[in-house]
């Protein structure tokens, strides 16, 4: 029986090794497959990481050490590579353009090509704008482990675009520090004086005679007379007052709603001057908290060598401000000229011809003084 039982057991194990051989290579194929499958699934969500972390990076408004970020190659690239500790990028591209149409297709900006497959960076800091995108493409490639799989290397790429704000237009009720007050209306506020009575008094003698106890020959003796007070007593003012005159500062409410408010007429564009003007109706002198200003700096001339537009010189009602900037948008810093009565223009002076117009032009004048704070003159309204 014993013997029996042994050749029984040597033949399951037998049958068992035969099996096992047969199914190890299907286990195997189908572990390695689950690998496989995995570093791929892996890859590819390294690479959608990274060119998000990237384009996000890059959309950040503000500069870091004097550069701005969209301006930060290697910075754009470090940030793409740290989303991904295993994964080896082949290439890290970088570029700009401004949205995309209707139809789908990309709105490039002058001098950049928009297509991911191009690095484009770093790119000019004056040719950038609000609205515009940047675009980041990464790619990496997937090889199996084993060279005996049949699978040729793929290549796996994610491209993400963000928009950037380079500045913001922000409205408060803040007031410049160039505010002046309204003058101030005398009033009459009396002074008022305490009046204490003063009693002057009206003294009188009186001769008392006694009789006298030393003899017959001097029968009275005289004494020295007595002040008694009067009956009456008598009171003058010890001070008298004048009115007087203390200045007390009393506004005067302005309105510039409806027909007492500013109103502007269009932007118009002659030669290298963009002007509007504005019709004060208040009947006071209006203070600008500030002025800002949208253009075409980049392709507003748009022939020769310099096709942008630099702002050199505003005037306002004889208030005149001298700088140069070449930016999309920007507040004159400093320059708070005041509104006059009636009809004004407001003059923009490039450095050059303003011969394309892009839609991007505009003019905010935000005013200080209190009833009209909240009553901008914006060119778009």
């Amino acid at each position: 029986m014993q013997i029996h039982l042994v050749k029984y057991n040597r033949k399951i194990r037998a049958q068992a090794m035969v099996e096992f051989a047969i199914v190890l290579p299907i286990l195997l194929v189908l572990l390695f497959g689950i690998l496989e499958v995995g570093r791929l699934i892996f890859i590819f969500s390294s690479v959608s990481n990274a060119s998000r972390q990237a384009a996000r990076f890059g959309s950040v408004s503000g500069e870091i050490n004097t550069v701005s970020f969209y301006q930060d190659c290697d910075g754009i690239r470090e940030a793409a590579n740290q989303s991904a500790l295993i994964t080896e990028f082949n290439t890290i591209n970088i570029t700009y353009d401004r949205g995309i149409n209707p139809d789908g297709t990309q709105i490039p900006i002058a001098g950049i090509d928009p297509n991911p497959a191009v690095d484009s960076c770093p790119v000019e800091g004056h040719i950038i704008r609000n609205g515009d995108r940047i675009i980041v493409r990464v790619s990496a490639n997937y090889v199996p482990f084993l060279s005996i799989i049949p699978i040729e290397p793929i290549e796996i790429v994610s491209t993400s675009a963000r928009s950037f704000l380079i500045s913001i237009p922000i409205f408060g009720s803040a007031m410049p520090k160039e505010f002046a007050a309204e003058s101030s209306t005398p009033s009459t506020t009396p002074i008022i004086f305490t009046l204490t009575d003063t009693p002057i008094v009206d003294l009188t003698s009186t001769l008392t005679r006694i009789p006298s106890s030393g003899g017959t020959n001097t029968p009275y003796i005289y004494l020295s007379p007595t002040n008694t007070l009067p009956a009456t007593v008598t009171f003058t003012p010890s001070m008298t007052f004048t009115p007087s005159n203390t200045p007390s500062i009393t506004p005067t409410q302005i309105s510039c709603s409806g027909l007492s408010g500013v109103t502007h007429g269009p932007l118009t564009f002659k030669d290298n001057v963009m002007a509007m003007s504005v019709n004060n109706r208040s009947g006071y002198v209006l203070t600008t908290a500030q002025i800002y200003l949208e253009w075409n700096h980049n392709q507003g001339h748009g022939k020769g060598n310099d096709p942008g537009l630099r702002l050199r010189q505003i005037m306002f009602a004889e208030q005149v401000w001298n700088g140069d900037i070449q930016t999309p948008s920007t507040y004159i810093v400093g320059y708070h000229p005041t509104i006059p009565i009636g009809e004004s223009t407001i003059q923009f002076i490039f450095h050059q011809n303003y011969s394309q117009l892009d839609g991007t032009e505009r003019v905010i004048i935000n005013i200080g003084t209190p009833g009209c704070i909240n009553y901008p003159v914006d060119s778009r309204n």
